[in-house]
């Protein structure tokens, strides 16, 4: 009862909160309180709030073509066929299986029915949700570890070394830990080198550290990313001797897969970080600065790099959400049970629960960083506006 009262709390206040402040910004409440309207009708909220409502509009057809192309392409009667049929298996049986695995899997009733329903699991309101198994001899449901869900991705089915009716939520969260806590990782090593490679090579254009940096980022680019993967783990498990094999409670192990997430990411930072910084050099601004005799470390530290990396600041964001829903590939390569993997699983075994919920997990979790990407463009760079027609 706690959970469900405290869960439609926070969701009415959002919901007033996000009222009453578009009455405050058209002056229909407090017009005239200064406080009020500072607070409330801060161009920043509602640049957010825009932002928020379109994502919102992306969310729900990302969830319309997800929902309708899975069941497309897993028809849950022929999925019961090869389930539940056999040669022991009456047609009564069959039936009571049938139905209660689609109830289970949310494929029971019409497909609007069923749109419905989806919609409604994973609306952000208390749900309680229980695990329901058959017992062939007596023909009677069991009913077990009911727990409250604030979203409710369903329960998985003929996953390899998973027992069916395990929640969704339950396997994604470990899976999604795993690879956070290696894409973190990666993460931060791709800025600590990325960022200063990038304004060395700016500052010494044309030097050897230059050369040998573009040498670098333009192989990555001619090579392909899954070949590239591969250099890089010939290099550090054959070369270097790391583990070829992740293992939870080795860190060492966790090294090639970092290791070759941040040396291959941090290119792309270097890059972009050189780029527009040699841009700049040419800035009025940068000619002034020059002309007053301040010294060209000065200038570059306090006012080049500082307007340089404003583009690069709204891709953080991106790169530290992204972590949580891993890579395929790298994942597949040393053995790591993140949630790239799970995907595949998901695919190979026609898991509709899972498949539903790693690719809405995704979007939403794109569409929280493009917006926090905005908002912290929006918040370093002056020249951004928060005006409707920016938006």
């Amino acid at each position: 009862m706690t959970t469900y009262l405290v869960g439609y709390s926070v969701i009415g206040f959002l919901v007033l909160f996000v009222v009453f402040s578009i009455l405050v910004k058209r002056k229909i409440l407090f017009g005239n309180t200064h406080c009020m309207q500072k607070i409330f009708a801060h161009p920043l909220l509602h640049y957010s709030l825009r932002r928020i409502g379109s994502a919102l509009i992306s969310l729900i057809l990302t969830i319309l073509v997800t929902f309708f192309l899975i069941r497309a392409a897993t028809p849950a009667d022929a999925t019961c066929i090869t389930k539940f049929s056999g040669p022991h298996i009456t047609e009564e049986l069959f039936n009571l299986q049938c139905n209660a695995w689609k109830e289970e899997m949310g494929l029971s009733g019409s497909i609007l029915e069923q749109l419905v329903n989806f919609f409604y699991a994973i609306l952000p309101f208390p749900k309680l949700l229980c695990r329901t198994s058959l017992d062939i001899n007596t023909m009677l449901f069991t009913v077990s570890d009911c727990r409250t869900f604030i979203i409710d991705f369903g329960k998985l089915s003929d996953l390899p070394g998973i027992a069916d009716g395990t929640y969704v939520l339950d396997y994604m969260s470990s899976r999604m830990v795993t690879s956070f806590k290696i894409g973190i990782l990666a993460v931060i090593l791709q800025l600590v080198i990325g960022y200063p490679l990038g304004v060395l090579m700016a500052k010494y254009k044309g030097g050897i550290l230059d050369k040998i940096g573009l040498t670098y980022i333009i192989s990555i680019d001619a090579i392909p990313g899954v070949a590239y993967y591969y250099i890089w783990m010939a290099l550090l498990c054959g070369l270097c001797a790391l583990p070829y094999q992740y293992s939870e409670n080795d860190f060492v192990s966790w090294l090639p897969a970092i290791l070759t997430m941040g040396f291959t990411g941090m290119a792309g930072i270097a890059m972009w970080v050189r780029r527009f910084m040699v841009d700049e050099f040419n800035s009025d601004y940068v000619k002034f600065a020059r002309a007053k005799g301040l010294s060209e470390n000065r200038i570059m530290f306090t006012h080049i790099l500082r307007n340089a990396i404003v583009p690069l600041v709204r891709s953080i964001p991106s790169a530290v959400i992204g972590a949580l829903l891993g890579t395929y590939y790298l994942e597949k390569m040393y053995s790591i049970n993140g949630i790239g993997a799970a995907l595949i699983t998901a695919n190979d075994s026609h898991n509709t629960s899972l498949l539903q919920a790693i690719v809405i997990i995704s979007a939403i979790l794109s569409i929280l960083a493009f917006l926090l990407g905005d908002i912290v463009t929006a918040l370093v760079d002056p020249r951004v506006s928060f005006s409707s027609s920016d938006s």
